[in-house]
């Protein structure tokens, strides 16, 4: 009876202290676990909005040689000048408008080129089997990804007419895809981007939107590939959560190791730990509680049953200091997920979540909400005349005077780089605008470091109930650009 006895109550505890510890590794997973994945869809979304950043950098750069071509196909001297196989002429318009890109054909109607710029010394060879010219000759234009001489280059190709109806020649503008080009169209120093070859001649690749997989990107016939460096965030996310499913895994096997050894050897006054057990596997007792009521045990008791109730003491310590640790471990999760590292505002995500809130409360109630784009005017001279630490100390004292400028309740984030975001619940668009203005101002009026001054330009708009969250910020962004576009150093409400 006694052996039955003591096998019942080990196999009770064992039961209890797993089912205990289970709990606490399940809670504490699942909610390690909904961190690190909330974590990954938001830098799943920036990955998406920094790709939509570069694929609109791509399509800038080819419309800006389209409008090039398209204006030097015009002028009179110009195809006076092919028909003349005037090169000096030619190579004197090349040069004039090949600072920005790397290279501009003129070439007559059988596809030999009559003038190169800006290498006025090299003409007569022919482009009649490349695909721009082939392209602008059959669809009469051409715009897009060619392999020319064995560089890949941004093309555009138009035509040159004489009296508006007769094809006199073509005009050719190159923009090379080099790593140079390519590391200029990206937002974040943290990402590649490289270019896979023309859709024609590249194999279809589909991959599954992922925090490691690289982004495709296709602009004209382009391919392009988006890749990103492992974040150090993301990977420490990692590394915590293994570190605390070890920690559990270590004080459960220690826990179960010790019970087995001394419960196989006594068998006295047990019942006020079993006891204790069972209360705080059923609730009724606290972790704090359940080692008052051991340490009394071990008190009160001697042999072998007191080293076992010390040793459940300093278990129950470890799991209490494991669990304050895992606390703050939790409130420094919540920290990197909510905030942004220089600046300690809230990031990106978090006023995505803002946004929604406020929207829905003025959808519900129809009361005011209004919003303000911040962005730093000329921040890149301000990196590259004072440095990077200098530049991070103005988007400190930046961060510091709009949150002093604005209200207690309003919410204010970095958007960005150096783009700000505030969102000004209770708020019409005139509040906002002087708002707006009055943080415009001190910021304006800040000196950092006694020789540093920088200015900064304003987006106001109110939100108009029902409308998405996109179009709302949307038309800050339009207002900030229409302040950048009339001078900067001002504030500008979103056209209606």
């Amino acid at each position: 009876m006694l052996i039955s006895r003591a096998r019942s109550l080990k196999g009770g505890i064992l039961i209890i202290v797993m089912f205990s510890f289970g709990i606490l590794s399940l809670t504490y997973g699942i909610f390690l676990n909904v961190i690190i994945k909330d974590y990954a869809n938001s830098r799943l979304a920036e990955r998406e909005r920094s790709a939509e950043l570069v694929r609109r950098g791509l399509v800038h750069n080819l419309e800006h040689l389209i409008q090039l071509s398209i204006n030097l196909s015009r002028p009179r001297d110009i195809h006076e000048a092919i028909e003349g196989m005037n090169n000096d002429a030619l190579s004197d318009w090349g040069k004039a408008f090949s600072k920005s890109v790397s290279s501009i054909l003129f070439i007559d109607t059988d596809g030999t080129v009559i003038a190169r710029a800006p290498d006025e010394f090299r003409f007569g060879d022919s482009v009649r089997s490349e695909t721009f010219f082939r392209g602008a000759r059959d669809d009469g234009s051409f715009s897009g990804v060619s392999i020319v001489e064995g560089q890949a280059a941004l093309v555009a190709c138009y035509p040159v007419y004489k009296y508006n109806d007769t094809v006199v020649g073509y005009v050719s503008i190159f923009k090379d895809i080099t790593e140079k080009f390519l590391e200029g169209l990206l937002p974040e120093k943290d990402m590649r981007l490289s270019f896979l070859g023309t859709i024609a001649s590249t194999s279809p690749i589909k991959l599954s939107p992922s925090i490691e997989n690289p982004i495709l990107i296709s602009v004209a016939d382009g391919a392009f590939s988006l890749s990103f460096l492992p974040s150090p965030e993301y990977l420490r996310l990692l590394g915590l959560q293994g570190d605390i499913l070890s920690a559990f895994a270590v004080v459960t096997a220690g826990t179960i190791i010790l019970l087995l050894f001394f419960l196989n050897r006594h068998f006295r006054p047990y019942t006020e730990i079993v006891d204790a057990l069972v209360d705080y596997s059923e609730n009724h007792a606290s972790l704090e509680e359940l080692r008052r009521s051991i340490s009394n045990t071990h008190l009160s008791s001697t042999g072998e049953i007191c080293y076992i109730s010390r040793a459940l003491v300093k278990m129950i310590a470890v799991i209490e200091e494991k669990m304050r640790s895992i606390q703050s471990y939790s409130e420094k999760l919540e920290f990197l997920a909510t905030r942004d590292s220089l600046t300690e505002l809230w990031n990106r995500r978090k006023m995505d979540q803002i946004l929604v809130a406020e929207t829905n409360v003025v959808d519900r109630t129809a009361g005011d909400l209004s919003l303000i784009m911040v962005d730093i005017d000329f921040f890149k001279r301000v990196n590259d005349t004072f440095g990077h630490e200098s530049g991070d100390k103005v988007l400190l004292s930046v961060a510091a005077t709009i949150v002093d400028s604005l209200r207690q309740s309003d919410e204010v984030g970095r958007w960005g780089g150096e783009e700000f975001l505030a969102v000004l619940p209770d708020t019409d668009l005139p509040e906002a605008f002087d708002c707006a203005e009055r943080a415009r101002k001190a910021i304006e009026g800040c000196l950092l470091d006694n020789c540093i001054s920088v200015t900064a330009s304003f987006g106001v708009t109110q939100y108009r109930p029902g409308e998405p969250i996109n179009e709302f910020v949307s038309r800050a962004d339009k207002a900030l650009y229409l302040a950048k576009e009339r001078g900067r150093n001002m504030t500008c409400v979103s056209p209606s």
